[in-house]
């Protein structure tokens, strides 16, 4: 971030609590302590606001408004998130901050999975924070990104926004990103379930199995269950079918 951003949104927390301290009538040395708190984090990059926490004051169509110790922050949400948080409600709100010469905004999501695919989608040319809000608030992250690599423009092009034209540059620019963010993810999940077919089968073992016997068994209950069970439920079940 360049020294000019960094002043930038100092001047704008600087406004923001002044003016907190004029509704609340807090001496000007709380907002000394206040200005340089927000000045370490400010310097430190964008990433560091990384979610807020506080209870709900508001909540409209694409926006919420979150009380987060006095102070009422505005955040851009999906839509669809207006349907789960209520007036009251203590969240927890996973952000990103948008710096523009003319004004900061606060975009945010209730899973980090959402905040990290709104930021993949914002590094392609021609998509904006709005455009990547409406995308979130129609798809989840995995159908979107199974558009991408499918190539399915019908879906991609039902976004507010995306044009045929934005739809094929979206493609162009993220489905070689989100292959490997898959096939990354696939192997986390295969390692996952290899390790527990192996612990698993030497469980077996112990209890006086053969290792063909026990292997056999609990790949067969593996593959019936769809691979969801832990290591102690794999060993219960291949029971069952070793008999």
């Amino acid at each position: 971030m360049t020294k000019r951003e960094n002043l930038q949104i100092f001047n704008c927390y600087k406004l923001l609590i002044t003016y907190h301290c004029i509704l609340t009538g807090k001496p000007m040395n709380w907002l000394t302590g206040q200005l340089m708190n927000q000045l370490t984090i400010i310097t430190g990059g964008l990433n560091l606001i990384s979610f807020l926490e506080g209870i709900v004051n508001a909540v409209g169509v694409n926006y919420l408004i979150l009380n987060t110790n006095g102070i009422g922050y505005q955040i851009n949400i999906p839509a669809y998130n207006n349907l789960s948080l209520k007036i009251g409600d203590k969240t927890k709100i996973y952000t990103y901050l948008y710096l523009r010469e003319d004004k900061i905004t606060l975009y945010g999501f209730l899973t980090k999975e959402e905040e990290n695919f709104f930021e993949l989608l914002i590094s392609t040319p021609g998509v904006g924070p709005k455009v990547g809000l409406n995308i979130l608030s129609k798809m989840t992250p995995d159908d979107f990104g199974k558009a991408i690599l499918q190539e399915d423009l019908d879906s991609i092009t039902s976004i507010v926004g995306i044009g045929n034209k934005l739809a094929k540059k979206i493609v162009l620019e993220l489905k070689e990103k989100i292959s490997k963010i898959t096939f990354l993810e696939a192997g986390i999940e295969k390692t996952f379930k290899s390790e527990n077919i192996n612990d698993a089968t030497d469980a077996l073992k112990v209890l006086g199995y053969t290792y063909k016997k026990a292997k056999s068994a609990v790949e067969k209950t593996q593959e019936k269950f769809k691979g969801q069970l832990t290591v102690e439920e794999l060993v219960r079940e291949s029971l069952k079918i070793i008999g």
